[in-house]
Formats: structure tokens, C-alpha cells, sequence
């Protein structure tokens, strides 16, 4: 959710490259985890599914980290 924050300038709608999150999480493209999935996220309304690796946060998806931040006094 913080790098999905932080690379979209905090605003809803704008879309990512799921490989731009991996790489701002510290996921290398040779990493042998299991691939990134936002499907929760979505499921929960917090994210979209643009298609093609992309996603993009939802206007509920900001609200629920402002409110995250504002209880964690960060």
C-alpha cells in the first residue's frame, strides 16, 4: 500500500506497473518469491485491478492509509 502511495503521488486512479511496486519494495526481477498479488487488497476495495500488471489505488484505498497514518502518529 506505501509504494502504491508513494508512486502515485497519493491520488486515486493512477495507475502502476506491478513491477514498479516490486522494485520499490526490494523485490528484484530474478526474485524467486512468489509473484506479487493484490487480489486481497482488491477484495477488500482498496486497489484496482487495471489489467496488464497494473493497479491503482482507490479512493477508499488513500482514505484507509490517511486513517492508518493518523493512528500510527506518522
Amino acid at each position: 500500500m506505501t509504494a502504491l502511495w508513494n508512486l502515485s503521488g497519493a491520488a486515486p486512479d493512477v495507475v502502476v506497473d506491478v513491477a514498479a511496486i516490486d522494485d520499490a519494495i526490494g523485490r528484484g526481477r530474478k526474485d524467486m518469491r512468489t509473484p506479487l498479488n493484490l487480489e486481497s487488497l482488491a477484495q477488500d476495495g482498496l486497489v484496482n485491478a487495471v489489467g496488464d500488471g497494473r493497479w491503482a489505488l482507490t479512493a477508499q484505498g488513500i482514505a484507509w492509509i490517511v486513517q492508518d497514518r493518523e493512528l500510527s502518529d506518522r
